[in-house]
């Protein structure tokens, strides 16, 4: 007997980011990015998409238009709070196309905010002039990562500052962890149900002066295992130690 086999196509509702969603639903029109993505997908009228807002927003809605502009009607949109802390990265800035990746990769892994850090051994020095370019540029690719992980918001991006500079305006409630190429303590976050706020150092690390400065602020030093990583594999396995502790955290409650 032969058997016939039909192919199964599943179909991929695409995500696209939109600042402001009609509270009530209604027609959207889209701007340059979310067009161009449209655009190089061939999407056509009538195809079904997702827009979000950026802030925990998400609307179901349908193309209209796939012309100059692209028009959506959209739905009124939906809100889902994430019950966990907050959690903010403190990065010192790498070298070349990393920072890039390690803001897609700190969206992917849920970050809510990137605070960018200039420390001592950082070779990048950013031009004040040009911090802004900069910063709603790594907004764009936080958005696109936003957009390919299914993730309604997007973490805000803020401009380099010192280690101390960011210290000062850390919350006092807030708990502080400090991931060493060398540490052997891991990570305990039992018990947090206050931001918490991750620091990842440059390519050479963090400076001793720079490390006293985190532990007089209360940070803890935790480990990310016995090898030196790199910037990018290091704000990966940090990210992930801290979402894992917190989640653990929420499915105990």
């Amino acid at each position: 007997m032969r058997l016939h086999t039909e192919a199964c196509t599943i179909m991929t509702v695409r995500r696209l980011y939109v600042p402001d969603l009609p509270e009530s639903g209604g027609v959207v029109t889209l701007a340059e990015g979310p067009s161009r993505h449209v655009r190089v997908l061939r999407l056509v009228g009538g195809d079904q998409v997702v827009l979000f807002d950026g802030r925990g927003g998400a609307a179901a809605a349908q193309l209209e238009s796939v012309g100059d502009p692209i028009v959506c009607r959209a739905e009124a949109p939906t809100r889902v709070e994430t019950g966990r802390p907050r959690v903010v990265l403190m990065l010192a800035i790498p070298k070349g196309s990393k920072l890039d990746d390690c803001v897609r990769m700190a969206t992917e892994l849920g970050v809510d905010e990137v605070a960018l850090m200039q420390t001592e051994r950082a070779v990048p020095r950013w031009d004040p002039q040009r911090a802004r370019s900069r910063v709603d540029r790594l907004t764009r690719v936080a958005s696109e990562a936003a957009a390919q992980c299914e993730r309604n918001d997007i973490p805000i991006i803020h401009r380099p500052q010192t280690c101390d500079g960011w210290l000062s305006e850390m919350p006092e409630h807030a708990r502080g962890v400090l991931f060493g190429a060398r540490a052997r303590m891991a990570l305990n976050l039992d018990g947090t149900s206050e931001p918490v706020w991750c620091a990842v150092g440059p390519e050479g690390g963090f400076t001793d002066t720079e490390v006293g400065l985190f532990q007089r602020a209360g940070f803890a030093v935790a480990s990310l295992g016995r090898g030196v990583l790199r910037v990018d594999t290091a704000v990966a396995a940090a990210l992930t130690i801290v979402q894992d502790r917190l989640e653990a955290r929420l499915q105990a409650r």
